[in-house]
């Protein structure tokens, strides 16, 4: 009889490195709080992210009451008997489903654990009491466990998934064939998140910012690569934008249409989060991107141990892609900066080699195997 394994995801992300974990562990049932990539695979799915996804503190009151009823439907699924938990980033709701599964003896991992460098060491503790395995994708993060390794915690960093993950297919030419787009156009990308909250606030934004690059360059094609649940949303905002060159893309057009983007692109505006590290191992410039409300914002500065918000910065110790963030955050100042970019062969073949440097400190191919197997190992050990 196969062993059952609940695995709660609670964003694109996660989902996306949840259905390659999946794939690779094919000896257990599988159940879960899933998005698109996990339920193709058919797991068993008691709630899809759409419903609980969101980012900021002010931002998640809306889906409060769904997230509510997401954690009981999970805890009742733990009820019927669960062999083991795999939780994947998203603290705010997974933090509390590892305290349940601990209670009722399940084994518990925690892949890409909380950013607790970022937000301080407050969750620490709480990672540690329910956590048997926590899986790391960066090797700094040891030092945040290192005292707490030991026969009740198992920490490893096994490299970073995204170097498996992140692909493409198209050549310039074909991309440009499928979007009938003419060949001497430039593609330019614009990123907005795979969020609600994101796509609703930060993609007129990126759109204004295009509107005012078109007046000046004339040879930009806008593309904004959109996952399937956040296309109606998408395209409720682009349609205010009829006069602009843009193109809205999904995985019908394209099996990696955020990485064709980005790799097709001169130049991209791109939401914090995943996204700029995966733009990262890509190697084409880009300016990240953020906004949520004021109040949000003035937590996090309160909370943030950190000098910088984006993954690569973080990475790296110093600002390789720059930041727009909240008021900085405007069409003006990101046109200006695009149009800097791209109009100084320096400024761009300098950023094309920092981003080299991120990538390196990223380890090795091989990751998602090296932690299937890991947790294959552990889920054996009684």
């Amino acid at each position: 009889m196969r062993k059952k394994a609940f695995i709660s995801v609670g964003e694109v992300s996660g989902d996306m490195y949840g259905a390659q974990l999946v794939k690779r562990l094919p000896e257990f049932e599988w159940v879960g709080i899933t998005g698109s990539n996990l339920e193709k695979l058919n797991v068993k799915s008691i709630e899809n992210i759409e419903n609980i996804s969101v980012v900021g503190l002010t931002e998640v009151i809306p889906k409060y009451r769904n997230i509510k009823i997401a954690l009981k439907k999970a805890i009742e699924e733990l009820d019927k008997g669960v062999d083991l938990l795999i939780v994947i980033d998203f603290p705010g709701f997974n933090l509390k489903l590892l305290k349940e599964a601990k209670k009722r003896g399940i084994k518990t991992v925690y892949f890409i654990a909380p950013q607790v460098w970022a937000w301080g060491k407050g969750r620490v503790s709480k990672i540690v009491e329910n956590t048997d395995l926590l899986i790391s994708i960066f090797p700094f993060e040891k030092n945040f466990y290192k005292e707490y390794i030991g026969k009740n915690f198992k920490f490893l960093y096994l490299g970073h998934p995204l170097l498996d993950i992140v692909k493409t297919k198209e050549t310039e030419d074909s991309f440009k064939n499928k979007l009938g787009i003419n060949k001497s156009r430039k593609i330019f990308g614009l990123l907005a998140g795979s969020r609600e909250s994101e796509v609703k606030v930060l993609l007129p934004i990126l759109l204004k910012t295009a509107s005012l690059l078109h007046k000046v360059e004339k040879s930009l094609y806008f593309v904004i690569p959109s996952t399937d649940n956040q296309l109606k949303n998408v395209l409720s905002v682009v349609k205010n934008f009829s006069k602009l060159p843009v193109k809205v893309i999904t995985k019908k057009d394209f099996t990696y249409p955020s990485y064709e983007v980005m790799e097709k692109s001169v130049f991209s505006l791109i939401a914090s989060g995943t996204a700029t590290l995966e733009a990262s191992i890509i190697g084409k410039p880009f300016a990240l991107v953020y906004k949520v409300s004021p109040l949000t914002f003035w937590i996090g500065k309160k909370l943030v141990s950190v000098k910088y918000l984006g993954l690569p910065n973080i990475i790296s110790g110093k600002e390789v892609i720059k930041e727009f963030l909240q008021e900085d955050c405007n069409p003006v100042n990101l046109a200006n900066y695009s149009l800097k970019v791209l109009s100084n062969s320096d400024i761009y073949l300098e950023l094309q080699e920092n981003l080299k440097t991120v990538k390196s400190k990223l380890g090795e191919k091989g990751t998602l195997d090296r932690v299937a197997n890991a947790i294959r190992k552990f889920s054996k050990v009684k």
